[in-house]
């Protein structure tokens, strides 16, 4: 079945419908961007592969011959592919920031690529939940340290709360969600939070979650999603 999950505000902006699977994945950013950016949306959650290619996909197709998730319907306008629906969407709102904000968005997609190849079997790296569990204490003592210095390294150079401003980008979207995700996962497999070595960005990610216009979404069924496709039999959802 498909989920849809209408949300409207007193003060309406353009309608759109956002598209993707029943878990918070690369779902959450765009979920985030449309929470903070006030538009009036329908959050299609996906909560089977015959949901999807069966209704969903062809409906896509017909607007967009790219069709994958996720997605977004402005009006006319289907966008597909990850990278692109996240700068539409930053755009109509006014937070995207161009080439830097670009560049951020493809780091962090770096360290979500190492997510999927640790939790999903289908990846055929970790074949079974022993070779996860061995796999995990590298990712977490080694690959996402990697990118979180990078990350902190960005906000000692700029001086900013956020990546790029004193508000968020689109890419700081996508990065507290991989942070947020690794916070649970360290939590659940009782590994050190790579973020406590990282002042600046554990405070980023603080002030992120604090935003107030971002609270009904951290208080939403959405955001107790999982965050890998159970369906898929991740070993972290």
């Amino acid at each position: 079945t498909r989920t849809r999950r209408p949300r409207s505000r007193s003060e309406m902006s353009p309608s759109v419908e956002i598209g993707y699977w029943q878990i918070r994945g690369l779902g959450a950013p765009l979920r985030m961007l449309c929470e903070y950016g006030g538009l009036e949306d329908v959050d299609s959650q996906y909560a089977s592969g015959e949901a999807w290619f069966k209704e969903g996909k062809p409906r896509v197709a017909a607007m967009n011959p790219l069709a994958n998730l996720p997605y977004v319907i402005d009006g006319e306008k289907c966008v597909c592919q990850s990278t692109a629906v996240m700068v539409y969407v930053a755009e109509k709102i006014g937070v995207y920031r161009g080439i830097d904000d670009l560049e951020l968005l493809t780091e962090i997609y770096d360290l979500r690529n190492g997510m999927i190849d640790l939790v999903y079997p289908f990846r055929k790296i970790n074949r079974d939940q022993a070779e996860f569990e061995a796999s995990l204490e590298g990712h977490m003592q080694k690959a996402a340290p990697k990118y979180y210095k990078k990350l902190e390294a960005v906000l000692c150079k700029n001086g900013y709360k956020f990546a790029l401003a004193d508000t968020p980008c689109a890419a700081d979207f996508s990065i507290f969600e991989m942070l947020d995700q690794h916070q649970l996962l360290a939590a659940k497999y009782n590994h050190a939070d790579p973020l406590l070595e990282c002042p600046k960005l554990k405070a980023y990610h603080d002030a992120f979650k604090a935003e107030p216009k971002l609270a009904k979404y951290f208080a939403s069924d959405a955001y107790k999603l999982p965050c890998n496709n159970p369906l898929a039999n991740a070993y972290f959802h």
